[in-house]
């Protein structure tokens, strides 16, 4: 079924690796994919990690088809030198759509969009919070505020922040090329998120519209989204099962600006 999306939508699909599981399901994955997506794929040493790239490809291909008339197998991609993945098919369908791509141990996230920047990000905050990147890379103001917390707070606040942070400069399409320090979000006020960008970057923080949310209670998803001529945007997610099965689903909805 072919889905509406315009410039005032976002769509977020949330896999979660454990329902796509079966066997047969994954052949079907593979059966998507380029030979040197599946060459990549089998590179991975531990076999979680080679499903949740299957996953991911799944994800993405099938994903797209809902918006352009193309087949899953017959979507191309090439990246920019930032390693950002850009589509290579000329229909202006195809052009038109805005993509970006997150996971985690156990969750993949894609987040697609039309003719505007979005990055996307999320993380398992069970794994535990590095606490000691923060005091490395984060903006001084981001630091203050995280250690000003209780105790009980901090891997939480860590990793609001950090996928903020990572959607950011997933959304310029630069990644780590971007110094994490020199731009930083208040979380302070509850319910809300504001960015503030050094002028070094020539990226006025009234750009982005943020969106800082929680899939489950253990998955934080930050959104970057360029605002443009839609300074605001409708969010709908849904939960999926590539060549399987989807629904929609709720996310608690966090912070904003």
């Amino acid at each position: 079924m072919t889905l509406a999306l315009d410039r005032s939508d976002v769509h977020l699909w949330l896999a979660f690796c454990a329902d796509a599981g079966r066997e047969l399901l994954h052949e079907r994955y593979r059966a998507l994919m380029t030979p040197e997506e599946r060459a990549r794929g089998d590179r991975f040493y531990f076999e979680q990690d080679r499903a949740r790239y299957r996953v991911t490809r799944a994800l993405v291909r099938s994903v797209l088809s809902r918006y352009a008339p193309i087949a899953p197998h017959d979507w191309r991609f090439d990246a920019t030198a930032y390693g950002q993945p850009v589509i290579l098919n000329p229909e202006p369908e195809a052009q038109s759509l805005s993509f970006n791509l997150t996971h985690t141990s156990d969750l993949v996230v894609l987040a697609v969009t039309r003719q505007r920047a979005v990055g996307v990000d999320t993380e398992n905050i069970t794994r535990g919070a590095l606490l000691d990147v923060a005091d490395r890379f984060f903006a001084p103001s981001e630091c203050e505020h995280l250690w000003a917390l209780p105790a009980e707070h901090h891997t939480a606040r860590f990793f609001e922040l950090w996928t903020l942070k990572e959607s950011y400069i997933k959304a310029r399409g630069m990644g780590l090329s971007i110094p994490l320090h020199k731009f930083a979000f208040d979380l302070r006020e509850p319910g809300a998120v504001s960015l503030e960008t050094l002028p070094e970057l020539q990226d006025p923080a009234e750009r982005w519209a943020l969106r800082h949310l929680w899939a489950t209670p253990e998955h934080p998803v930050a959104l970057c989204v360029e605002r443009g001529e839609q300074p605001e945007f409708d969010l709908t997610a849904r939960r999926i099962v590539p060549l399987e099965g989807e629904q929609a689903i709720d996310l608690l909805a966090s912070r904003r600006n």
